[in-house]
């Protein structure tokens, strides 16, 4: 295939055709699979964190964003604007951040507007060439990135061919996806073919807030950032369980964005019909109304098997919520950049004081290692 090129992005960091990577990937297997952390492994005090939450933008994603009156990474869903050449993204300026904050790996995702526009075929190439771009980073910097592959689930078949390519070739950590995709929250029936297949690839997938075709501009000079991210990531961690879907596939390994969005906090309605004990010693009844009928053991351990990162939420009220209703095993560290820095999201994590250094240890690296093993040191 022919893939995206731009004058703008130096060639050592140009996507590379599929021959090409599979020919480079021969050379530089070994050392990606085995990484030494150059420049991140340090020692004394650096955390040498694995951040699950780092956006980057592929030349691709730049083009194809233009082309449908798009800025990448920095528009919100439903909205157009002038396009914009510049990309929000540099490599150097992203590497000098890892570099002086403690960042070992960071693990690349697109961020929106994502891929609502064009045809199918223009939606599967440039998903394609967002993944190849990833791998031929990873290849360059053996050690410091790794990648939650773009896919588009609404369109099943090349879904299902892009999850083969991203995880058996590339060779990426796991699966990115929106909390979203127009009026299908993740939970939709339509999706169970690919997660059957997450599902027996036992894959970690990665989940970003986007906002829903019902939710935009709800509020003159409200961003939808500022309310519907967290919302409509709680809508579909609750659209999951209560379809029964994270029930049905339970080998599927969930990263939600942002601490959870707004879920800690409306937790007794999550219980539906139930009680729990959220904090040990005290019974936290839930809403009225009937428990969810596919979900044996409760939404409360539903979410306790999923994972939350710690982007933009990284403050000691939305981390003291979060760790009331799931263990640190489940948190991970998480930057959201470029819009946070390793530097701002570890400080807020310290400086919060709701985890002791042994947490921190699991938040920053720990929890990650365990999920991804490729990483373990």
């Amino acid at each position: 295939m022919n893939v995206f090129r731009s004058s703008d992005i130096a060639s050592s960091v140009a996507s590379p055709s599929r021959r090409e990577f599979l020919g480079a990937a021969v050379a530089t297997g070994a050392a990606a699979l085995f990484p030494k952390l150059a420049g991140a492994a340090g020692s004394g005090n650096n955390p040498r964190r694995i951040d699950v939450h780092h956006h980057f933008v592929p030349p691709a994603y730049v083009a194809f964003a233009k082309a449908h009156n798009q800025s990448p990474g920095l528009m919100m869903a439903g909205r157009t604007s002038s396009p914009t050449s510049a990309s929000p993204w540099e490599l150097s300026i992203d590497m000098e951040d890892m570099d002086k904050n403690g960042t070992a790996v960071s693990l690349m995702s697109v961020t929106t507007p994502g891929f609502w526009y064009g045809t199918t075929d223009e939606i599967r190439k440039v998903t394609c060439e967002c993944n190849e771009f990833a791998a031929k980073l990873i290849a360059d910097h053996p050690g410091r990135f790794g990648s939650f592959a773009s896919v588009h689930i609404p369109d099943t078949d090349g879904a299902l061919k892009e999850i083969a390519y991203s995880l058996d070739t590339l060779k990426a950590e796991g699966i990115g996806l929106f909390s979203n995709y127009r009026d299908k929250w993740l939970g939709h029936e339509s999706f169970a073919p690919v997660y059957q297949e997450l599902n027996r690839r036992k894959a970690v997938v990665f989940v970003h807030p986007i906002t829903g075709a019902c939710c935009g501009n709800l509020v003159p000079g409200v961003a939808d950032t500022l309310v519907d991210y967290g919302a409509d990531t709680t809508r579909t961690i609750g659209s999951l369980i209560y379809s029964g879907t994270s029930t049905k596939y339970p080998d599927i390994k969930w990263i939600f964005s942002h601490g959870g969005g707004v879920m800690p906090f409306i937790i007794e309605r999550f219980l539906g019909g139930a009680q729990a004990e959220i904090v040990p010693g005290i019974v936290t009844k839930g809403q009225d109304g009937a428990a969810p009928k596919n979900v044996p053991g409760g939404t409360l351990a539903e979410i306790r098997k999923m994972h939350f990162d710690t982007a933009q939420a990284s403050n000691p009220v939305a981390m003291g919520a979060l760790r009331k209703v799931v263990p640190v095993s489940q948190i991970l560290f998480g930057t959201d950049y470029w819009y946070r820095t390793a530097a701002e999201t570890g400080h807020g994590l310290v400086t919060s004081k709701v985890f002791n250094a042994a947490e921190l240890k699991m938040i920053n690296r720990g929890n990650a290692e365990r999920l991804m093993p490729k990483f373990k040191s």
